[in-house]
């Protein structure tokens, strides 16, 4: 008997991307699914093109994010879940393509003592169909490898048992940049290797927005930055956990340059985000690291002059 999947996918004025998406959960060799698409506010003809799909396969189901979960891809991430009806739960983007093995792999491979399954897949360009292999070998440890960066699972790569997502946090709504590096780093912090598995076989494609990532890349927002400090908090705290020095100073580096960011941006209210939430947790690492953070962050904040000498001092204190 196959067990059902439930493949969540939220959505934002995508239509002229959509459509591709859903055609290919359409072509999925393993058959017994469902398709939940969250809508979260569109005002394009979203809501057609999805009426299309039910009338002819009752396995899409169609949902209007409602207004007790925030606006945003979390709040309509979170809502798919509550509503799901499967065993299993892969969460994916509305302009990602599944190749037709995509669910049979890693469904395939799911055995009692797992938890999580991951996949690996092709960044793509859709302009010239060029194709960049994902390679997912693990050299030190799941955890370490993905927040380093090392390995780079995506949205759709990962197909959760649902028993072992329930009664967590899911997408977090202090985050609105990085969401599944902040999810998947709770899920995969100490997570043994017998809980998971990994299928190195490309089974989607993840779709490269290049002018958008490229413009996003040269646009400081002010709540992005506070959301890459969150996450690294969070992982230096992690760090502090397993005492490695490489997590600690990857994290902490990283924080840092958010910081530096901020003031080069006249950005005040996230200067003192990160030094309001950051200090609590460097004094318990140490306080004398602590004092010399906050002591030159804030010189740097208000003279030009400080700003370069603290930047090279704090870079080598961790």
């Amino acid at each position: 008997m196959q067990l059902l999947v439930s493949i969540i996918i939220p959505t934002f004025n995508r239509a002229y991307l959509l459509n591709d998406t859903l055609q290919s959960v359409c072509m999925q060799t393993y058959e017994n699914w469902e398709c939940i698409v969250v809508d979260d506010g569109s005002t394009d003809n979203t809501a057609q093109i999805i009426e299309q799909f039910i009338s002819k396969d009752n396995r899409f189901k169609y949902h209007k994010r409602p207004e007790n979960y925030k606006a945003g891809g979390n709040g309509a991430r979170n809502y798919g879940f509550e509503v799901s009806k499967g065993e299993y739960i892969n969460w994916f983007d509305d302009d990602d393509i599944m190749l037709p093995h995509f669910l049979k792999d890693k469904i395939e491979v799911f055995k009692n003592e797992l938890v999580l399954v991951i996949s690996s897949g092709y960044y793509w360009n859709p302009k010239n169909n060029e194709k960049v292999i994902i390679d997912l070998a693990i050299k030190n440890t799941l955890y370490q490898d993905y927040t380093l960066w090392q390995t780079h699972i995506l949205t759709p790569s990962i197909l959760f048992r649902k028993h072992f997502l329930q009664g967590k946090d899911l997408f977090s709504d202090k985050v609105l940049r990085g969401q599944e590096t902040e999810l998947f780093s709770r899920l995969f912090f100490q997570l043994p290797t017998s809980r998971f598995f990994i299928v190195n076989k490309p089974s989607f494609l993840y779709r490269q927005h290049e002018v958008t990532k490229s413009f996003q890349n040269k646009v400081y927002k002010s709540e992005f930055a506070k959301s890459r400090v969150y996450i690294n908090i969070e992982g230096f705290k992690r760090s502090v956990m397993l005492d490695n020095k490489l997590l600690l100073r990857y994290a902490y580096r990283g924080i840092l340059k958010s910081l530096f960011l901020s003031i080069k941006n006249h950005d005040t209210d996230n200067v003192e985000y990160v030094l309001n939430n950051f200090s609590p947790v460097l004094i318990r690492y140490n306080r004398f690291v602590n004092y010399q953070f906050n002591v030159l962050g804030k010189l740097a904040s208000k003279s030009k002059i400080f700003y370069e000498f603290s930047i090279r001092y704090l870079w080598r204190l961790i």
